[in-house]
């Protein structure tokens, strides 16, 4: 998949999920005043919690598309990535926007914007696990012991090419 291809991707995965955040935190908002006796920590915590259901699918799905996008075996992109942590973290302070939108002297906002950064590095947590994972699948499957180097490998093909190109010059001249 090309970069274009996987940042497309990405980007598409967090629009969807930025829709899914927005109308989730319209229910419970709805549902917070309705009941109107949540404490501001009860409902920053409630905010909070539905923004990480949603964008934890999120997640996952670009981590898949990370990984279709580097055709495993293949190594690690590193610009991806940065690029798909990069989306984790504005995907939560999205959440965070929508979630304060509104509510300019609320008593909740503080206990908000508290929680932020600590669901940030959950989510980012989950990435770097997933990162961490790919690179120990590589080294386990590392250069197979007794295999011809790639050189050496092309240098044989030549000769064999050579050899057949040859026998084959011979045969006809007959």
């Amino acid at each position: 998949m090309s970069a274009s291809g996987f940042e497309a991707t990405l980007a598409a995965i967090f629009t969807d999920c930025e829709q899914a955040v927005s109308e989730r935190l319209a229910k419970e908002k709805a549902k917070a005043e309705n009941l109107q006796a949540l404490g501001a920590r009860r409902f920053a915590y409630t905010v909070a919690e539905a923004i990480e259901e949603e964008v934890g699918p999120a997640v996952a799905a670009a981590l898949a598309s990370y990984d279709g996008a580097i055709n495993r075996p293949i190594l690690p992109n590193e610009r991806w990535e940065v690029a798909l942590k990069s989306r984790i973290g504005h995907a939560v302070d999205a959440g965070m926007r929508l979630g304060s939108g509104g509510h300019e002297n609320a008593p909740w906002k503080p206990l908000l914007a508290e929680e932020a950064p600590a669901l940030k590095a959950r989510l980012l947590a989950i990435a770097d696990a997933h990162f961490r994972q790919l690179g120990k699948a590589r080294r386990r499957g590392g250069p197979r012991r007794g295999w011809l180097p790639e050189p050496a490998l092309r240098s044989a093909l030549f000769v064999v090419g050579l050899v057949v190109g040859a026998l084959v010059v011979q045969l006809l001249h007959r």
